[in-house]
């Protein structure tokens, strides 16, 4: 059974969420992590360079809160960096950043990650440029997806994930190929100078 695109404006089938707007001052050594533009890197929400906060001094909402899972993308300078927090922390969302929360009846989050990570020209549609880019939340509801029935996209999300994993597992090896090169290489360089 051929499954049927519909096309949708994103406004219609996801909540974007903003993130809360901290001041230098509002930074402390250890707290709540803050999820930033420097924490949203190749597609993932990375745990390195933390900055934390007191959520007792701000009102934070249920929304604002990235939790696994979750979908966002930057809104500042670089703007249209999109990222899923694939780790154990739940983050504040900082306020250069929105959260996307997809209808779980029409929308599946995997499904809209993958969406925009894979068609980022369309992302970069959004992105109004001037003395720094940034992505409005008009902008956002405006943009134009193709979503297909709720099996379709998990069973595109299923497939998808296994890809990831596997490059994943492959830039691991790789890395771990090139950590003992050098390692070997640096041993025969001892053993060479020594003998």
């Amino acid at each position: 059974m051929a499954s049927i695109f519909k096309e949708y404006k994103l406004g219609e089938v996801c909540k974007i969420c903003r993130g809360v707007s901290f001041k230098g001052i509002h930074y402390l050594e250890s707290g709540t992590p803050v999820l930033k533009i420097g924490n949203i890197q190749d597609g993932k929400v990375i745990k390195e360079n933390l900055f934390y906060c007191d959520e007792g001094s701000h009102k934070i909402a249920d929304e604002q809160w990235v939790r696994y899972g979750d979908v966002v993308i930057t809104n500042l300078a670089p703007a249209g960096k999109v990222g899923i927090n694939l780790t154990d922390i739940e983050f504040v969302l900082g306020g250069h950043a929105f959260k996307l929360l997809p209808n779980p009846e029409i929308l599946d989050r995997g499904y809209l990650y993958y969406f925009l990570v894979n068609f980022p020209s369309q992302v970069e549609s959004m992105i109004t440029l001037g003395n720094v880019s940034v992505i409005s939340v008009s902008s956002m509801e405006r943009f134009k997806i193709l979503i297909p029935d709720l099996e379709t996209q998990r069973d595109i999300v299923r497939k998808l994930d296994i890809f990831r994993e596997l490059r994943e597992e492959l830039k691991m090896r790789k890395r771990q190929g090139i950590y003992y090169r050098n390692k070997i290489m640096h041993d025969l360089q001892e053993c060479a100078f020594t003998d």
